[in-house]
């Protein structure tokens, strides 16, 4: 056998072997398209190439691979350089050229105002090619402009469905599931607690993953009472976002209010694990240690938030609570001073404050502190029951008898209060 010939037979041998590994790499990056593993099937269209550079069908398959990804402008240059290696691939070149044509025929329409007929062209890209995720995109965003919100989000859910990884259809959908969220905040503050769970749900129809709104889910129902609810939606928003601090620290808050201070302790301290000058956090277990009798704990942590922000008006009401607690009062009242000097509306640092300094025997200072309690909460009895024994320290008892009137209006203070009005009224019987 010459040699010409012997060329000529291994050659044929090697175009084959070539041709049936271009065809079987192919043949698998359809496969991997057709199951949405866009990865591999780029991976399986380049391999097909290395074996074959001219081998049009892959060059094919890129082009149709980046209209799953909504690269139009990939696929494009992949169609005419499959139309370069043959040209019977003209004619799939040709209808990436439509679908160009129709998305600037649809977006002209957008800028005209004509939206129902820039639906149209999108729509009939997705007839042939209901996979290339920018007809749906351009969808919601026509849907968008028109205000209808609730098709946005459908198209840019659909877009990503097509391609996840669709950095448009995202933020698309990221901007129409924060307006949901809006919306129910806005209607939580107007008291309309029905419609604000369903801008919550609605939001979560859209993006399952929208942590945001299971996390304002979570809050309204704490706020309920419905912690067992609370601490489910709570926990999804963990499972999709598990640095979140403020879920971690509202955990914190739900446990607490069901009497479980070893799991309220643990959510706070993870919540200043994640951010270390979450005050707060600290102030939380501060007064869970206090509430426990673990004073030296309770010390530690309330001066160390105390440190950290020096501005955490309540981090010092904790820690002058602490040493309420311990008959320190004098310590209490500096911290309580403190306090208040930072934050001058809350009734409750002042109830605290003239406290501390009716057991320093200071009734001047404590006329002062509980009337501005009571100034500011007419109705909290604790403070009437202060100012009372303030009156009754500087020998008022006239004033004091009523002050002990107005404390025993609020049932939470009846008792202390009757009993010290009876003191007044029959001093024999008290008399040791």
């Amino acid at each position: 056998m010459s040699f010409n010939k012997i060329y000529f037979i291994i050659s044929i041998i090697l175009n084959i072997a070539f041709s049936q590994n271009s065809e079987t790499f192919f043949e698998n990056g359809e496969s991997f398209l057709a199951s949405g593993d866009l990865i591999s099937a780029e991976e399986s269209f380049n391999s097909a190439l290395k074996v074959d550079p001219s081998f049009a069908p892959a060059l094919q398959g890129l082009s149709k691979l980046y209209l799953y990804k909504g690269d139009l402008n990939k696929a494009n240059e992949y169609s005419i350089q499959a139309v370069q290696k043959d040209e019977e691939f003209r004619s799939w070149s040709s209808q990436i050229s439509k679908i160009t044509e129709k998305i600037q025929n649809g977006n002209r329409n957008v800028r005209k105002g004509l939206y129902e007929e820039a639906i149209k062209e999108y729509e009939m890209i997705l007839s042939d090619h209901p996979y290339f995720p920018d007809a749906e995109f351009y969808k919601g965003l026509t849907r968008f402009k028109q205000k209808d919100i609730e098709r946005a989000a459908q198209h840019f859910k659909n877009a990503l469905i097509i391609y996840p990884e669709h950095k448009k259809a995202r933020k698309g959908l990221d901007n129409v599931t924060k307006q949901f969220l809006n919306a129910g905040n806005k209607a939580y503050k107007r008291g309309d607690i029905v419609k604000s769970i369903n801008y919550y749900e609605k939001a979560l129809e859209y993006d399952p993953e929208f942590y945001l709104a299971y996390f304002q889910l979570g809050v309204l129902q704490k706020k309920q009472g419905q912690s067992k609810k609370a601490i489910e939606s709570l926990n999804k928003v963990l499972e999709i976002n598990p640095d979140h601090d403020k879920t971690w620290f509202t955990l914190g808050t739900a446990y607490e209010s069901d009497g479980n201070n070893e799991e309220a302790i643990n959510h706070y301290s993870k919540a200043i694990e994640i951010n270390p000058g979450y005050a707060k956090a600290y102030g939380n277990i501060g007064k869970l240690y206090t509430d426990l009798g673990n004073y030296a704990m309770a010390e530690d942590i309330l001066k160390t938030v105390t440190q950290i922000d020096t501005e955490y008006a309540d981090g010092f009401m904790r820690l002058g609570i602490l040493y309420l607690e311990q008959e320190k009062f004098l310590e209490a009242s500096q911290n309580l001073e403190l306090a208040i000097s930072l934050d001058i509306k809350d009734y409750y640092k002042y109830f605290n404050l003239a406290s501390a300094y009716n057991n320093l025997k200071e009734w001047d200072k404590a006329v002062i502190a509980s009337q501005a309690c009571v100034d500011l909460k007419r109705r909290f009895g604790g403070g009437w029951l202060e100012l009372g024994l303030a009156e009754l320290g500087r020998k008022n008892k006239t004033r004091a008898k009523k002050h002990f009137e107005e404390a025993r209006k609020d049932r939470d203070w009846r008792k202390m209060a009757e009993r010290k009005i009876d003191e007044i009224n029959n001093p024999a019987k008290y008399e040791k």
